[in-house]
């Protein structure tokens, strides 16, 4: 009897060995790979963040104006215009990443293709994929809920072309540190243009943000979009102004991010980075 519960006892201890061992294994990993963290920590931080100022704004605009504004309104047309933004930017940094994981990247630079052309390819994809995935959302809007996103009317144009140019920029930001440090911070093509979130005033206005913050938002594109959107939406005017703010800022990026990028694909070349990405 003695002998069966020593038995059990050390099929048991063997037991949590193995399972102390996997779990020690696991943990290790946290610490050795970054899109690990940033699940634990930076996805939260994002959206207590955001759905933080989302309730200060609707509470604040309950008290002082009680029945207003189109929360629906407001809501769906950011949504969509958000993923607008998300969709140029991934179109560029997960189409590198698929010739990443294909193990085509350095067939494809092999070849007499050229980095401008690999680049206009890209976003020519992504300017037809945006344009089918933004009718979808437009008529679920409609039919669900009797949005109409073209209510904007002109507005609408400069809105997206905005938009579309800051997610270039952003994409071609993350394509360039992926292929400077590796797909081990390939969670970049995902979490970067959230970062941007918080300050881009899709859900609230910029007023909600705290002062230092709101001096931040002043150099994102996308919050100008927004504030934009919203003055057309609510008093049908148009903000020249933030307009030009936000194509001048635009211009500015995307001549950093392609000057970055060329610059990191040079060095790439150069050390055979483009070999070692996996």
């Amino acid at each position: 009897m003695a002998l069966a519960q020593a038995d059990i006892a050390r099929v048991a201890a063997d037991r949590w060995r193995r399972i102390g061992a996997l779990f020690i294994r696991y943990l290790l990993l946290i610490r050795r790979d970054p899109s690990r963290a940033i699940d634990m920590f930076y996805w939260p931080a994002i959206d207590v963040i955001i759905w933080g100022f989302v309730t200060l704004f609707v509470v604040r605009t309950q008290a002082e104006t009680p029945g207003a504004p189109s929360f629906a309104s407001l809501f769906l047309g950011a949504v969509i215009l958000w993923n607008l933004f998300f969709r140029c930017q991934q179109d560029i940094s997960v189409s590198f990443l698929d010739d990443v994981w294909a193990r085509s990247i350095v067939t494809l630079f092999g070849s007499p293709l050229s980095v401008p052309e690999f680049l206009t390819a890209m976003m020519l994809l992504g300017l037809v994929k945006l344009t089918m995935t933004m009718a979808f959302m437009t008529l679920l809007a409609l039919v669900f809920y009797s949005f109409n996103l073209f209510v904007l009317g002109f507005a609408l144009l400069p809105f997206i072309a905005n938009l579309i140019l800051l997610g270039w920029s952003v994409g071609l930001l993350a394509v360039a540190i992926i292929m400077r440090y590796g797909t081990r911070i390939a969670i970049l093509a995902w979490s970067l243009p959230v970062l941007l979130q918080p300050v881009s005033s899709v859900f609230y206005p910029e007023t909600v943000l705290p002062p230092w913050l709101r001096h931040v938002a002043q150099f994102v594109p996308a919050n100008h979009v927004f504030e934009g959107m919203r003055g057309v939406l609510l008093t049908g005017t148009f903000a020249w102004d933030r307009l030009l703010w936000a194509v001048g800022t635009n211009l500015a990026y995307m001549a950093i991010a392609g000057a970055y990028f060329l610059w990191v694909f040079r060095v790439a070349r150069r050390k055979g980075l483009l070999t070692k990405i996996r």
